[in-house]
């Protein structure tokens, strides 16, 4: 299918994996068109999956620095092998509920820039195998730390052992992890019940399909433009022949409202299309295309 070249913003349920996901919209698109995921999901989890479609896959990495809001209900009381109601719980029976003021400093200690240790059953490479492969053959993968940030941190309601939060975070933060951590601060253990990712930036439930709602004949008219992919502030207006220059890998002028940075750009045509990421060059004071795109 020709002229395959955005996003779809798929509300994926609950069960199916990412990339059950991928295989549903290639039976509509078929084999030729690349399609990628910007941000998995968990099985067990729904909401947002933001799908790149033809040249949209070049843009993947600037979807996931969006940040991403998720609500979980959170079990505490008990651990999972898995950090979800997938795995292999234990229950915590001499737990005592820990009090609401408690459960709040706690949670509030985790906002800002955390190091945190993937889920064992994770798709996280460990000597080119998945943590998940090496977790299922009985033997426990060593997992290493990363940095991850959490921008806000709610809690939206506790009664225990729920405790349900809404989070907001960086790319590369796991939920699973985090309600993990949480419930080992506070002595009782914890894991994920419920996992719903609401936004990826710009891409949110009001704007997400089904899908069952998607099949060949409507899926273009589902397709979210490529320019959204690039945050608003990071959008530069070319002329036409500024656009043909950026196509032949030709530098343009360094506009004056990008005084500074080294961030990537959004060239953006006269008729409002994405056709190309520009580099400042800070010694030329020039733009340089990085990554061109062909229209069709």
């Amino acid at each position: 299918m020709n002229g395959m070249f955005g996003f779809l913003n798929i509300w994926k349920p609950p069960g199916p994996s990412s990339y059950d996901m991928i295989r549903h919209v290639r039976r509509y698109v078929g084999r030729k068109v690349k399609i990628g995921h910007a941000g998995t999901l968990d099985p067990l989890a729904e909401g947002i999956l933001v799908l790149c479609l033809g040249q949209a896959t070049r843009l993947v990495e600037f979807v996931q620095s969006y940040p991403k809001q998720y609500v979980t209900l959170a079990r505490l009381g008990a651990t999972s092998t898995t950090d979800d109601a997938e795995g292999k719980i234990t229950v915590n029976d001499a737990s005592p509920p820990p009090p609401v003021e408690r459960v709040q400093k706690v949670s509030q200690a985790f906002v800002g820039t955390i190091r945190q240790i993937p889920p064992a059953f994770s798709a996280v490479k460990i000597n080119g195998r998945r943590a998940y492969e090496i977790a299922r053959s009985g033997k426990r993968p060593t997992l290493v730390p990363k940095d991850v940030t959490i921008y806000s941190l709610e809690i939206i309601e506790y009664e225990y052992p729920h405790l349900r939060l809404r989070v907001s975070c960086g790319s590369g933060t796991y939920i699973r992890s985090l309600v993990r951590d949480i419930g080992g601060e506070l002595g009782a253990g914890g894991y994920c019940e419920k996992i719903v990712r609401e936004a990826v930036g710009p891409f949110n439930a009001d704007r997400a399909v089904g899908p069952d709602q998607i099949n060949a004949d409507n899926i273009k008219r589902f397709l979210i433009s490529p320019v959204e992919a690039v945050p608003p502030e990071a959008r530069i207006t070319v002329t036409d022949d500024q656009a043909g220059d950026l196509a032949h890998g030709k530098t343009i002028k360094w506009p004056d409202k990008f005084a500074g940075g080294e961030k990537l750009l959004g060239a953006i045509n006269s008729r409002g299309n994405l056709i190309g990421l520009l580099r400042p060059d800070q010694t030329t004071e020039r733009l340089r295309p990085v990554k061109v795109f062909i229209q069709t």
